[in-house]
């Protein structure tokens, strides 16, 4: 006789709090990371349900259709979606036309999650990217003039095009900062930080930008597929620099950079949405 698994409650949120929620299952030990086109600029970490197990998705504030907004591409089989307000990317659920053969209901992005040793949570890789139909088209790249000598173009945007970049770079980029702070970890974020004028932008009355805390940082995430793409600095030491996400970059193979890790988290004040809410 198999024995009912023991639970652990999870608390949830996107970033600005608008959404929370609770989820019930067996302790996390496992995520899945996606290579498709989508999940690889947001850097998911899913959790499915399974259906040998138990699964409790309990919504604590705001509304799952109406608080978040939903993104669709390709075939629209899955709706993914995010916070409009802050940009954070919660959840997928499968559409109700959905043909694809045992899709999940519902995966839950575990960066979203509190309480959860990240550190010992083995990441499963599912090469969506070569599964996946029709295959991601990136779009034509932003104009930035001429292309000094020595200087590499490069070119990014948001998984639906409103909003892209390109950074002309008298290096080539070998390594980005990882910042385990509150907003960035949610997005999976992976910086440079270039000159600003150093980067042709185009789409911009597409981004929405989110600032928290003491609002040096303004994170620029696209309100119409929830990607996150560049920071704009204000009051800071970095003002005459931009934040580009490199995750956005189209042919950038991100193994092999270095990556950095930076403590984002320990910076004060400290994060907390939930204070003394159950």
């Amino acid at each position: 006789m198999s024995r009912t698994p023991q639970l652990v409650e999870y608390r949830g949120n996107c970033h600005c709090g608008a959404f929370k929620f609770k989820l019930k299952v067996p302790e996390i030990k496992e995520a899945e990371a996606c290579t498709c086109s989508m999940c690889y600029k947001n850097g998911y970490l899913w959790a499915f349900p399974k259906p040998d197990k138990c699964w409790e998705f309990t919504v604590v504030k705001g509304d799952e259709n109406t608080t978040l907004k939903n993104y669709l591409f390709g075939k629209k089989m899955m709706a993914h979606k995010f916070c409009p307000s802050c940009g954070t990317s919660v959840m997928e659920v499968r559409m109700p036309h959905s043909t694809v053969v045992n899709a999940p209901s519902m995966a839950i992005n575990i960066r979203t999650l509190e309480d959860v040793d990240f550190d010992s949570v083995k990441v499963n890789t599912f090469d969506g990217a070569s599964i996946l139909q029709p295959p991601y088209q990136i779009p034509e790249p932003v104009a930035a003039g001429p292309v000094p000598e020595g200087t590499t173009s490069y070119h990014g945007n948001c998984h639906c095009g409103a909003v892209a970049y390109t950074l002309l770079s008298g290096k080539k980029i070998s390594e980005a900062a990882s910042c385990n702070c509150s907003i960035c970890w949610r997005d999976a974020a992976l910086w440079i930080y270039p000159e600003s004028k150093a980067v042709t932008f185009k789409g911009l009355e597409s981004a929405v930008e989110y600032t928290f805390a003491k609002g040096g940082s303004h994170h620029g995430f696209c309100k119409i597929c929830g990607v996150s793409v560049y920071e704009r600095f204000v009051g800071t030491h970095q003002d005459n620099k931009s934040a580009l996400n490199v995750r956005t970059m189209n042919d950038l193979d991100l193994a092999a950079l270095e990556i950095e890790q930076l403590d984002g988290k320990s910076l004060l004040p400290a994060y907390d949405v939930w204070g003394t809410e159950e």
